[in-house]
């Protein structure tokens, strides 16, 4: 009615501003956080929880650990569900139990037009305006909120996922190295090496993370490559054991390497921790299996190398993929498909430090980098990808995207729900309202 762009927000980690946009309407979902726990699920037999969209994360892992219980959800504390699940969700249990959208029973959603829809794989039920309901056995929104991504068909209220037994003990492994020794011992390749064949024939029991940074060290040392990672279950297992092999890789070259035992998942998760705020230009590839060749390695280490100035450095973070996520079809949700083959979702920053003014060409940087990166994978995340992605709809979804189109233009025929690089936002007409559909806002925040 009154031609006003609407920006939709619940937590606002969304690394390119797809939640908030300048001169819009903000719709803030953050302080709808109600749960509730269904421990005689007919549908999940650990049983069902169902989350406001407002929830963040810590505070659902809290709830969830007092009833015995685990969840799939994202590693950041502060992170809420919302676009975490509706853009598909890893997790560090992911090669366990799935993505978040694996996990994902039923949503709740309110349309432009004012419909309150509850969907699940079975059916789709809408409650009108005027106070009419229909039921039907078109599930096409509910597939397409599990990976379509956020901010696209509707507003997400609600969220209920299966529940997990927990497992007897969580073994937590970190160990790092500097990619340079004091005196120029240059160690990164056969190290970063190493680490990529670990984690391709990893036991599903383990998840977690390769971290990498191209910073001065301590003593002497230059960058460092640090896996860091869960393992659900007991120490004295076969599984556990599989990370020996690089507990006792050359201990001589070693920053620190152990293990800790955990009580419980939450016991590991709240060691996670992330800063409040960062500056950088981010970027995303999905790693498959043969992807993790030489060329690779060199080239994560020459940026390691190169873009470490006075104001700038490199970093990554692979988020290890695969186990259970591999057993979900290519098109049974709407993530990319690339999703259900890759060992790791690498994403990259070309950050500067906070204070700096100055930071032109750095982006312009990044989406140069970010483009060679793409190379190396096949699709990436659209929760993790950078703000210029050429071909962003392949990039994102692949083979997916032409049914999610569809089930837009279905859904928001007017496509009054716009963001950046989200299904729809390629339209060039202006929709009854006025907005212009080439997504002339910029981020206010991203």
């Amino acid at each position: 009615r009154w031609n006003m762009l609407v920006s939709v927000k619940t937590s606002g980690h969304d690394f390119i501003g797809r939640s908030t946009a300048h001169g819009s309407l903000m719709i803030y979902l953050g302080s709808m956080n109600d749960t509730k726990v269904n421990l005689s699920s007919t549908r999940n037999p650990a049983g069902e929880i169902t989350c406001e969209s407002g929830n963040t994360w810590l505070k659902v892992y809290n709830e969830v650990d007092k009833i015995n219980r685990v969840i799939i959800g994202g590693s950041a504390h502060t992170v809420s569900m919302a676009g975490y699940t509706l853009g598909g969700g890893h997790s560090p249990m992911s090669r366990m139990f799935g993505m978040a959208v694996d996990n994902l029973l039923e949503l709740e959603l309110v349309t432009a037009d004012g419909r309150i829809v509850v969907a699940n794989d079975q059916m789709t039920h809408i409650t009108y305006p005027n106070g009419s309901v229909t039921t039907s056995d078109d599930t096409d929104i509910f597939w397409a909120s599990k990976g379509g991504g956020g901010g696209t068909f509707g507003i997400a209220t609600k969220f209920t996922y299966k529940l997990h037994y927990p497992a007897p003990q969580v073994v937590q492994f970190v160990c790092g190295y500097p990619i340079i020794r004091p005196g120029g011992q240059d160690i990164g390749f056969t190290v970063l090496k190493k680490m990529f064949l670990m984690v391709q024939n990893l036991p599903k029991e383990w998840g977690g993370y390769l971290v990498a940074s191209g910073l001065p060290g301590a003593n002497g040392n230059w960058g460092s490559i640090v896996l860091a990672m869960n393992h659900y279950g007991n120490y004295v297992s076969a599984s556990r054991r599989y990370m020996d092999d690089l507990f006792f890789f050359h201990k001589e070259w070693q920053s620190f390497c152990y293990y800790v035992n955990r009580t419980t998942f939450l016991d590991y998760e709240v060691t996670a921790k992330d800063p409040e705020f960062y500056s950088g230009y981010i970027m995303n590839t999905l790693l498959q299996k043969e992807s993790f060749t030489d060329d690779l390695t060199r080239f994560l280490l020459k940026e390691l190398e190169t873009e470490h100035t006075n104001i700038s450095s490199f970093a990554f973070t692979g988020t290890l993929l695969g186990g259970e996520m591999m057993n979900v079809g290519a098109h049974d949700t709407s993530v990319h498909p690339g999703f259900r083959t890759a060992l790791m979702s690498l994403s990259a920053t070309i950050g500067w430090d906070t204070s700096t003014l100055d930071y032109s060409g750095l982006p312009e940087r990044g989406a140069v980098v970010g483009e060679q990166l793409s190379t190396f994978g096949d699709g990436q995340y659209p929760n993790e990808a950078g703000k210029d992605v050429v071909h962003w709809q392949q990039e994102f979804w692949g083979s997916n995207y032409k049914r999610l189109l569809a089930i837009k233009h279905q859904w928001d025929p007017d496509n009054f729900f716009t963001c950046r690089e989200c299904v729809g936002s390629e339209s060039h007409h202006t929709h009854a309202s006025g907005h212009l559909n080439t997504h002339p806002f910029v981020p206010a925040v991203g």
